[in-house]
């Protein structure tokens, strides 16, 4: 009896509630439900509620309730030991594998089941990692994305000034082309004149009266270079790939395209060829007839009035030239245009900007939020 008591843990001679106490304590502690149902908490369980029946003051019923306890725990375990024989049955000895399942095999034994236990872990393992790096590189690029948006709004900026720069400078451009426009037409249109002073142009009155021969600035060639240091700096910089692709459409134009380039054509490369068949005519032909050529002076246009006008070669080239303004004034106008739509792109797309709220590395476009 004294067994008995020292299976439920007590001292010999314990009280009934001492008893029914240990009892209740170590059946929970044994349940074989709550650990697996493994054998030695079953036998335990077993020894506990037999030193329990045979201490116990209880009826034959309260005894009879603890044998269909002890029963049911019986039927479980022999469920467990019938689970484990079924699956000790797929596992194979490590002799009987071949090289390929042996490299999957750990102890003695391989088994499918611990193999795709063991690969369902790895897979949720590798997912994990990759999506932890998937999201850091993700963060970086947001940070880049960040960083060039800084960039672009800063190269707008310097752009839009760079556009206003270059409207100046075609309406300073076109103003001197008009200056000398004015100048070769009148003479054009006067060449074949009756007078003495028809190569001169006569401004002032009285003491403060001057004159000025047209033909003696006909040498002076102007060259369109209007400013690009921005745009060249954004291209240099690798940053000029990430503005706005309608916006890049239009500055690639306005700096690098075929109206700039048939502008800078006429205005230097054909002006000056006009200029140079002139300064040819002189050297060859006026030269051998005249003598003394000092087209600067008043006085030449003055005394050789009657030669020049005859020279219709150089009547014909005046006009060449005239009309080769006319064409340059023209595309400066369509360019101006251009100039000032990109400009306005540029403007748009910058309040754009400017109303947006950058969080961290993501912005928000406001007025996409607003409701209509």
């Amino acid at each position: 009896m004294k067994a008995k008591y020292k299976t439920l843990g007590l001292k010999k001679g314990a009280s009934q509630e001492e008893i029914q106490e240990a009892y209740d304590r170590l059946s929970k502690e044994l349940d074989p439900i709550t650990n697996n149902n493994e054998t030695f908490f079953v036998e335990q369980l077993a020894k506990v509620s037999a030193a329990y029946e045979a201490l116990s003051q209880r009826s034959n019923l309260s005894t009879k309730e603890g044998d269909h306890f002890v029963e049911d725990h019986s039927k479980e375990r022999s469920k467990k030991n019938k689970h484990k024989k079924d699956y000790d049955e797929h596992e194979i000895p490590v002799k009987e594998l071949n090289w390929f399942l042996k490299l999957f095999t750990i102890g003695d034994k391989f088994s499918f089941r611990d193999f795709f236990d063991r690969a369902k872990k790895m897979f949720i393992e590798f997912m994990a990692i990759f999506f932890g790096v998937f999201l850091s590189l993700a963060v970086d690029q947001k940070r880049e994305d960040s960083n060039h948006r800084d960039d672009n709004i800063n190269n707008m900026k310097k752009l839009k000034v760079e556009l206003q720069d270059i409207l100046l400078y075609i309406d300073e451009h076109v103003g001197n082309l008009s200056i000398y426009h004015e100048f070769f037409m009148n003479q054009y249109y006067s060449w074949e004149e009756d007078s003495d002073s028809v190569f001169l142009i006569m401004y002032g009155e009285g003491e403060e009266a001057f004159a000025i021969a047209p033909l003696s600035l006909y040498e002076e060639v102007m060259p369109f270079d209007p400013p690009e240091v921005t745009y060249n700096s954004v291209q240099l910089d690798g940053t000029f790939r990430f503005l706005d692709d309608t916006l890049e459409h239009e500055l690639t134009k306005i700096y690098s395209g075929s109206d700039l380039f048939f502008i800078k054509e006429n205005a230097y490369k054909i002006d000056q060829s006009i200029v140079d068949d002139f300064v040819a005519r002189i050297s060859n032909k006026w030269v051998l007839d005249i003598g003394s050529t000092e087209t600067q002076y008043n006085e030449f246009w003055f005394d050789n009035t009657e030669y020049i006008q005859k020279d219709y070669y150089m009547k014909n080239n005046l006009r060449r030239r005239l009309k080769n303004f006319d064409n340059v004034t023209g595309q400066l106008a369509e360019h101006r245009a251009r100039v000032e739509g990109a400009q306005h792109l540029l403007d748009s797309i910058l309040t754009a900007k400017e109303k947006e709220i950058e969080i961290i590395y993501w912005v928000v476009d406001l007025d996409f939020l607003k409701l209509e």
